[in-house]
């Protein structure tokens, strides 16, 4: 699969590396449609202060699910959905008040971990949202 991977400011390259697999609790995603955000613009031009590089960006993406990790029976392969891109604790103050995005150890696809800007990403299955069957 191609990923786009951000080596350094300015340093844009696609790469070939292998389909990730969906490990217990996570899906595996084939990536439909990324965004392109202000963060990303910024990560591109090194001025996003909490980004380490090389990265793969892109936390707006929407994806057809290609596998189904094992404890997950609410979502099916072929399923539409979209992924809400903040990793939170769920343990500090912060994640216990519905906070997750001012976790004090919140990590952002995209930013922190590699985002979506490749063709198929593992995620858990609990930041995944179905989208309604008329879309």
């Amino acid at each position: 699969m191609l990923r786009a991977v951000l080596e350094k400011p300015f340093k844009l390259k696609l790469l070939e590396s292998g389909i990730p697999v969906a490990k217990k609790k996570e899906v595996l995603l084939k990536v439909l449609v990324a965004g392109i955000c202000g963060s990303d613009v910024h990560a591109y031009r090194g001025t996003q202060p909490f980004l380490n590089y090389p990265r793969v960006l892109g936390h707006e993406i929407v994806g057809e699910i290609a596998e189904v990790g094992e404890g997950i029976e609410e979502l099916r392969r072929g399923d539409l959905v979209t992924v809400d891109p903040v990793f939170s604790c769920g343990k500090c103050y912060a994640c216990r008040v519905g906070r997750g995005n001012c976790c004090r150890d919140v990590k952002v696809m995209g930013v922190h971990i590699d985002g979506g800007f490749s063709e198929y990403i593992a995620v858990p299955a609990d930041i995944v949202y179905k989208a309604p069957g008329n879309i």
